[in-house]
């Protein structure tokens, strides 16, 4: 099951799309309603958040792409409003499952806003809060689970900083006057005491240094989300994606009554 398109697709309106409208004389310009307003359709969509920040993610992830040639800079920049954009998916996903699938008296253990539970948690309890009978729960040891980890624990870091040690990154210049680069784990001289894991994380090589984030790991973060998606969907046998449930988004015409624009 594919979370999403390999890249984003041909630009048009933002929003849910438009329904066919069976009017003729729809694209004229409305007469002027009792009030002096004018008249004219009115939609109503439920959206589903984790499609619309899913897709933004694939569009700077895509334009990061794009950017590297120019800056890495920018490809930086736009990298990193890519990922935080894919985790923000994840947790939409996993709130909307809980609120939408999950038995009523467990669902605010894993969507309320009020007392939110960590986003690693939310989606290892799913499987019990939406009934998946002998599946259980996740096991946290198991693939993706560990490399999901690394990813929330990645945007974790940045919205939970803490201590000026824990935020030392470090750069290499290969030569005097060279531009300073994010150093790789096999660029660190011998003799001095610092572990790949101080600048990456072991299982993803996610770089743990923001400005270290390049669009190549964003290829890993993609399919680190996609992957933890899939097999939480095994797992409560397709609840989670059926009928593309997680990226439908049903719109009906509202006004004029009387029209239901299908």
């Amino acid at each position: 099951m594919a979370t999403g398109e390999p890249s984003p697709g041909p630009t048009r309106r933002a929003g849910p799309p438009r329904p066919p409208d069976p009017d003729p004389d729809a694209d004229r310009d409305p007469a002027p309603g009792a009030n002096g307003s004018p008249t004219g359709s009115l939609l109503e969509a439920e959206v589903s958040p984790f499609h619309c920040l899913y897709a933004d993610a694939l569009h700077f992830h895509s334009t990061a792409r794009l950017a590297l040639a120019r800056s890495e800079t920018e490809a930086g920049r736009l990298s990193r409003a890519a990922l935080v954009l894919y985790v923000a998916s994840a947790e939409a996903l996993a709130h909307q499952a809980a609120v939408e699938l999950g038995r009523p008296e467990l669902a605010a253990i894993a969507a309320d806003p009020a007392r939110p539970l960590p986003l690693l948690d939310a989606w290892r309890l799913l499987p019990s809060i939406l009934s998946a009978g002998p599946n259980g729960a996740l096991d946290p040891d198991a693939p993706p689970w560990p490399q999901f980890a690394e990813l929330l624990a990645l945007r974790g870091s940045w919205c939970h900083p803490g201590p000026a040690p824990s935020r030392r990154a470090f750069y290499r210049a290969a030569n005097p006057g060279d531009d300073y680069e994010p150093l790789q784990p096999h660029q660190v001289p011998a003799g001095l005491a610092l572990a790949a894991d101080a600048l990456q994380f072991p299982r993803t090589g996610l770089p743990r240094d923001p400005y270290a984030l390049r669009p190549h790991h964003l290829d890993t973060a993609r399919s680190v989300l996609d992957a933890a998606v899939e097999a939480l969907d095994r797992r409560i046998a397709g609840a989670l994606t059926r009928d593309n449930r997680h990226r439908r988004e049903p719109v009906r015409l509202v006004h004029p009554p009387g029209r239901d624009g299908r």
